[in-house]
């Protein structure tokens, strides 16, 4: 069996700026384990977003308020996934065969798609913040977090575009029902927000499986980068949603 708790460790340590203690022994197993524990991680990730979110908002007016919420949502993650967005978007958004796509998403350098697409995104978001209901909001933001990466987890039943990786080593060492395992905590958070929370796991999984598909034919399969842009686009597809379900 797999020492969860230093699995819970590595789901902080690698989803999180969190100063989550380390232990030097490091397992594939374990963090092929770790994946069970990221919903938790997400919604931790998004209680401390929904934070400072009304702390900001006692301070500034909202477009501010929601703009440096934004900004502290990306540094909890340290940009983990924006990396994977944008270069998802410039691999995908470009015409060439599935092995130049991956040159291309393995380049450092920042193409005029992934700028777009970066772009697109974080200004979607803070719209999305600045003009939040007022009744979305503690149990919103976790639910989100959480949610987002659960649904990620199945893009691990996805082929691999890249039999070395972060996701392969995901794939290949989490336990196979990885998607049942994780449930709980989204599935806990979704009951309590109402029938909109269960909708938002539903999203969820249709993200998945969509972007899922979009990768195996661009580029093959997932890797590291499908799964930060799955977890990125997820969060603003129920932003969006948000705006328009009461």
């Amino acid at each position: 069996m797999p020492d969860l708790i230093n699995s819970l460790r590595m789901a902080l340590g690698f989803l999180t700026v969190f100063p989550v203690p380390q232990r030097k022994e490091w397992s594939d197993r374990d963090f092929g384990w770790s994946a069970v524990f990221y919903p938790l991680t997400g919604a931790l990730i998004g209680l401390c977003v929904a934070a400072a979110f009304r702390l900001f908002s006692t301070i500034f007016v909202k477009p501010i308020a929601a703009f440096l919420t934004l900004i502290t949502w990306i540094l909890l993650s340290g940009g983990l996934h924006w990396d994977g967005l944008a270069d998802c978007f410039d691999g995908f958004g470009c015409s060439a065969s599935p092995e130049r796509r991956l040159e291309i998403m393995k380049d450092s350098r920042l193409g005029t798609f992934g700028a777009l697409g970066l772009f697109s995104t974080l200004i979607l978001k803070w719209l999305c913040l600045a003009n939040l209901p007022s009744n979305k909001f503690l149990i919103f933001f976790a639910l989100i977090g959480a949610s987002a990466r659960w649904a990620m987890l199945l893009l691990l039943k996805f082929p691999l575009a890249n039999p070395n990786g972060m996701a392969a080593m995901l794939k290949n060492h989490c336990p196979k029902q990885i998607l049942l395992y994780a449930l709980p905590i989204p599935l806990i958070l979704a009951v309590l927000y109402g029938p909109f929370g269960l909708l938002c796991l539903l999203l969820s999984l249709i993200t998945a499986v969509l972007l899922g598909l979009t990768a195996k034919k661009k580029i093959g399969g997932i890797n590291g980068d499908v799964l930060g842009f799955a977890i990125e686009m997820t969060e603003l597809i129920l932003l969006l949603a948000a705006q328009v379900i009461p």
